[in-house]
């Protein structure tokens, strides 16, 4: 097997087709792909869902875990570092937008897909809608690649900006309705007395945006919690009550009138989001949904109260588009916040 430690760390910004390839490489040789993330785990878990359950028929799944900040892979695991680095990665994502991280991560996974796409478990060309121009094969392609690669950047950033321009509206009210019912608060998440708490949800990539979304409140002192945190209450409620609700019984037991909920969706239509809205607004809750395929799904539900949509009907560039849209209403809050500190 290639011996991974005396290479350098490949930057999956910079360098993205020589990451995927020698991430794919590893795989053939039966390693496992660790993700460390040191204070963005939420980014983490997203990466290990991408590879491990990936959505899009034909693709393939691969080994993939979350190592612990502070802790380190096994001897023979490929290491993806994001963010804070010490030198012990193979793969770096090197970059603090979130919207960044996450396209990094995304082509990875995609070009690791292209690499793959002629292993029978695969569906030989399954995959070529990703960069169609190849026909299945990446042999004599890396310049048209790397410049595919480029080309996806500039449609998620464009995607973005749109998505910015059309949601401004709803952002300013999504923004205004967590002010109103948050009261800051301290690291912990701790509620004062008779002030609200955001609670989020979502389901695999957005379970993620909901983790993401607590992590930058809570560096607001707004506090939050995320519904779909708890693995033993998730696998409970799963197990006994299906699936469908495993975010309302939470919203049941938890909600009360000033808490505003937030569910992360690509599509808008997931039946245990939409499950748990329904919930939150006959407890009086205020409710926000940030979806894709044009938000259709949210934002004809009487549920959900601001709807944020995005206009794609790809997967990765509505998660993309998402997290510039989050980190928008978050800077909105911070402001806001700032604003009545210095009042």
């Amino acid at each position: 097997m290639t011996d991974l430690t005396t290479r350098g760390a490949i930057d999956c910004v910079g360098h993205p087709v020589e990451a995927a390839r020698l991430l794919a490489a590893a795989f053939d040789e039966g390693r496992r792909l660790a993700v460390t993330a040191p204070a963005r785990d939420d980014h983490a878990h997203h990466v290990v869902v991408e590879f491990l359950h990936p959505v899009i028929a034909g693709t393939v799944a691969l080994p993939a875990v979350v190592v612990p900040s502070g802790q380190r892979g096994g001897d023979d695991d490929v290491v993806l570092a994001i963010g804070d680095l010490d030198g012990g990665a193979d793969l770096v994502i090197a970059t603090d937008g979130e919207a960044d991280i996450m396209i990094a991560y995304h082509l990875l996974w995609e070009l690791v897909q292209l690499e793959l796409a002629d292993r029978p478990e695969a569906g030989g060309d399954s995959t070529s809608f990703l960069y169609p121009f190849l026909d299945g094969s990446t042999d004599d392609a890396g310049e048209h690649l790397r410049a595919s690669a480029v080309a996806k950047v500039d449609e998620s950033r464009q995607l973005a900006v749109e998505s910015l321009a059309a949601n401004a509206e709803m952002l300013e009210r999504a923004a205004s309705a967590v002010l109103s019912v948050a009261a800051p608060a301290g690291e912990s998440g701790s509620v004062p007395s008779g002030r609200g708490r955001v609670l989020t949800m979502g389901n695999g990539g957005s379970a993620t945006d909901a983790a993401r979304a607590v992590r930058l409140l809570r560096r607001l002192g707004v506090p939050a919690q995320s519904l779909a945190a708890d693995y033993a209450v998730l696998s409970a409620l799963a197990n006994d009550l299906g699936a469908e609700r495993v975010f309302a019984r939470q919203v049941e037991a938890v909600g009360r009138v000033g808490d505003v909920l937030i569910g992360f969706s690509t599509s808008g239509t997931s039946a245990n989001l939409l499950a748990a809205f329904d919930e939150a607004k006959s407890r009086g809750l205020v409710t926000i949904g940030f979806a894709g395929y044009d938000g259709t799904g949210f934002a004809a539900h009487a549920a959900v109260d601001h709807t944020i949509a995005v206009s794609s009907q790809s997967v990765h560039r509505i998660q993309e588009a998402q997290a510039v849209l989050l980190d928008a209403m978050v800077a909105a809050v911070a402001a806001e916040i700032a604003e009545r500190t210095t009042s």
